[in-house]
């Protein structure tokens, strides 16, 4: 299945602190021609390849910006031009939540959306609205969101940004994020930034490892109560299974899993690669789909995982979980597609010196 990160909008309604979209300055909307043109490539690839789908993730930005008449549009054009092959278009759709109305929740009953991911900040100040970055008028919008969701029975979960602020209560943040969803568990994230740490953030892979060390021994002891916090469960079906379980970033098979499609046509690997400007595919307007998924470069990513296999990473007993970690960390931090991503540090440091005493495992190259 290929999965299209689909940023219609890159603009967004709220100032995160450690957003990427909001230094771009991106307020382009994909115009309708575009929209109408991007479906029927997407029908003509998916004529092409009878036995492939596509996942379609409504992203930004924030998606809501478009309001109801862009996803009506566009539910007009699948009916339109993708008549045999909407079925294998599955939609899903990533929002803050605070522009989110019926008109739109209806659009994605059509769509067949049955979630809706987002994100979630506990500190003040770092998310919201505004130059001060108004937090209560933002969760309170979020609140109303997430109400609208439950209402019409359609589910959420919530992302969780780890920064140099999250780290000081730990078991906190969990039972926070724990609790403010009792049917979806939270994912938690470590940030990354690549440029000038302007409000003192970032955080060092080791301090990531400790912060989800010190809640590891509670998720533990209730893994029932709570299956699916990330990246625990993660791990630990990977070594429950020893097979490859992990997300994208440490999975060492994005290569030709993933596109990311802009307002203006542009594509590249992914949403992170497209927020960086890194790994440009080409634009829609002008190619297939199935060029723009069998661009070069997408090798080069590819094999990177079957060189660090055979070379740098030949001895690591902790391969089945890491992979080399993300290719777009290994561009923008070494500048070399070839290299190790920084993941490896917090990886081994956590899975050494917390997963595998408190649980009694212990994984084999």
């Amino acid at each position: 299945m290929v999965t299209i990160i689909f940023k219609a909008v890159e603009k967004c309604n709220s100032n995160c602190m450690y957003c990427g979209v909001i230094k771009k300055h991106q307020n382009v909307i994909m115009n309708f021609e575009l929209l109408q043109e991007t479906f029927e490539k997407i029908n003509d690839y998916l004529l092409m390849f009878q036995e492939e789908s596509i996942s379609f993730i409504w992203h930004g930005g924030e998606v809501c910006l478009l309001g109801a008449e862009y996803f009506h549009k566009a539910i007009e054009f699948l009916e339109k031009y993708c008549k045999s092959t909407k079925n294998r278009i599955k939609h899903m759709v990533q929002s803050n939540l605070t522009l989110i109305n019926q008109e739109i929740v209806d659009a994605f009953k059509i769509l067949e959306i049955k979630s809706v991911g987002s994100s979630y900040e506990l500190i003040p100040h770092i998310r919201g609205f505004g130059k001060n970055r108004d937090h209560i008028e933002y969760n309170k919008k979020f609140f109303d969101g997430v109400n609208l969701l439950e209402k019409n029975e359609l589910s959420w979960g919530v992302i969780y940004v780890v920064h140099k602020q999250s780290l000081s209560n730990p078991i906190e943040v969990f039972n926070t994020l724990t609790n403010l969803n009792v049917k979806c568990n939270p994912q938690f994230n470590k940030i990354y930034i690549y440029d000038e740490d302007k409000y003192n953030l970032s955080i060092t892979g080791k301090e990531f490892a400790d912060f989800l060390g010190t809640m590891f021994p509670f998720w533990w002891k209730n893994r029932d109560r709570f299956p699916n916090v990330t990246p625990f469960s993660d791990f630990y079906d990977s070594y429950m299974s020893k097979t490859n379980r992990m997300g994208c970033e440490l999975a060492g098979k994005c290569s030709h899993k993933w596109i990311y499609l802009g307002p203006t046509g542009k594509t590249t690997q992914c949403g992170r690669s497209g927020d960086f400007g890194i790994l440009p595919y080409g634009n829609i307007q002008n190619q297939t789909l199935e060029e723009i998924l069998n661009n070069p470069q997408r090798n080069d990513i590819e094999n990177r995982t079957t060189f660090l296999r055979d070379t740098v990473c030949k001895d690591c007993r902790f391969w089945m979980v890491c992979h080399g970690g993300c290719p777009l960390d290994a561009i923008l931090v070494n500048e070399n597609i070839y290299s190790k991503a920084p993941h490896c540090d917090w990886v081994k440091f956590f899975l050494t010196e917390y997963f595998e005493p408190i649980t009694g495992m212990k994984i084999e190259n």
